[in-house]
C-alpha cells in the first residue's frame, strides 16, 4: 500500500471524525418551534403579534442553547396540513411538532399591548419648568423617552416527547422609547428576554471554574452551551449537603461573587472577576 494512498485514507478519516463531531454538537441542541402568537390584546395594529413572535425567535436563537425551526418552514407545514388556531389542541400541537422535527413547541397569545406617554418624561418636564432649568432641563427631558409600552403574553412551552406542558404562565415586558413604535418593540424584546430566563430554569446553565490565572478566570463551558461574550455570571460555592430521610437531595450553595465573560470558545470561556472571593472548583451560573 503506497504512502500516498495511506495519506488519503488518513485525511478522509480525520474529515469524517470532524464531521461527526460537528454533527454531534449540533444534534445536542434541542429544537424549538415557535408558533405565531394569536393577538387578543385589542391593539389596533395586528403586526404587534408578529413583532412579538419575531422577538421570541431572535431571543431563543441568540441564546445559542437551541435550534429554532425556520418560520417559513413552519408556516409551510401548517398550510399543507390545514392547521389553524391550534394553540388549544394538544393533538395538533404534537403532530405539528413531529412534522417540524421539533423537540419543543412554544404556543401562546398576546393578551395586552399598550403604549402611552411616559410619566417620568412628564415629571422631568414639569420639574424643569418649575425650577427654570432652561436648556439643561430640555436636555434632561429629551434623554427620558416620551413613550412607555407594556405587553403581556400567555405562553405554553410543550415537550413533544412527553406531551408535558413544561412552562405555562404569563410573561410581561415593559420599556420606554422615543416613539410609540420604538417603545412597543422594546417592550416585546423585554418580554422575550423574560421568557429566556424562564427557559433557563428548564435547562439551567451550570459551569465550574477550572483555573484562575491572575485576572483571568477559566470556566469549563462555552459557546456550545449558549454562553455569550459580555454575560455577567454568578459564582457560588457548595457547602453542606441537604439530607432528607437519609438521602442527599441537594447541596447548599452560597453566592460568593460575579465574573464577566470576555472570551468564548466552543467548550470553555475566559472571564474577568467582577466581585467577591472566588476559588477554583466554584460553581458558575446565570443570575
Amino acid at each position: 500500500m503506497s504512502v500516498k494512498f495511506v495519506g488519503k485514507i488518513f485525511v478522509a478519516t480525520v474529515a469524517a471524525v470532524l464531521l461527526c463531531t460537528l454533527n454531534f454538537c449540533e444534534a445536542a441542541k434541542k429544537t424549538i418551534a415557535v408558533m405565531p402568537l394569536e393577538n387578543v390584546s385589542g391593539y389596533s395594529d395586528q403586526r404587534i403579534a408578529e413583532i412579538m413572535t419575531e422577538q421570541l425567535l431572535v431571543a431563543i436563537h441568540s441564546s445559542g442553547n437551541y435550534t429554532v425551526v425556520e418560520r417559513t418552514q413552519l408556516e409551510k407545514i401548517m398550510k399543507e396540513q390545514g392547521f389553524q388556531n391550534i394553540a388549544g389542541d394538544p393533538n395538533k400541537i404534537a403532530e405539528l411538532n413531529k412534522l417540524a422535527g421539533a423537540d419543543y413547541m412554544l404556543v401562546g397569545k398576546l393578551t395586552m399591548a399598550v403604549v402611552g406617554n411616559n410619566p417620568t418624561a412628564n415629571t422631568v418636564s414639569q420639574v424643569s419648568s418649575l425650577f427654570g432649568l432652561g436648556d439643561l432641563g430640555t436636555a434632561a427631558g429629551n434623554y427620558v423617552h416620551k413613550f412607555k409600552s407594556k405587553v403581556e403574553l400567555e405562553i405554553r412551552f410543550v415537550d413533544n416527547t412527553t406531551g408535558e406542558i413544561i412552562i405555562a404562565k404569563t410573561i410581561e415586558g415593559s420599556k420606554s422609547g422615543a416613539t410609540q413604535v420604538e417603545a412597543l418593540n422594546a417592550a416585546c424584546k423585554s418580554a422575550a428576554e423574560h421568557f429566556l430566563r424562564e427557559l433557563d430554569t428548564v435547562n439551567p446553565f451550570r459551569a465550574r471554574i477550572a483555573e484562575i490565572s491572575g485576572e483571568d478566570v477559566y470556566i469549563d463551558r462555552g459557546s456550545a452551551d449558549g454562553l455569550r461574550r459580555g454575560e455577567v455570571l454568578i459564582v457560588a460555592r457548595e457547602g453542606a449537603p441537604v439530607v432528607v430521610n437519609g438521602k442527599v437531595v441537594a447541596v447548599k450553595q452560597t453566592n460568593v461573587g460575579k465574573i464577566k465573560v470576555v472570551e468564548v470558545n466552543a467548550d470553555y470561556a475566559v472571564c474577568k472577576k467582577q466581585s467577591g472571593e472566588i476559588h477554583k472548583g466554584d460553581i458558575v451560573k446565570r443570575s
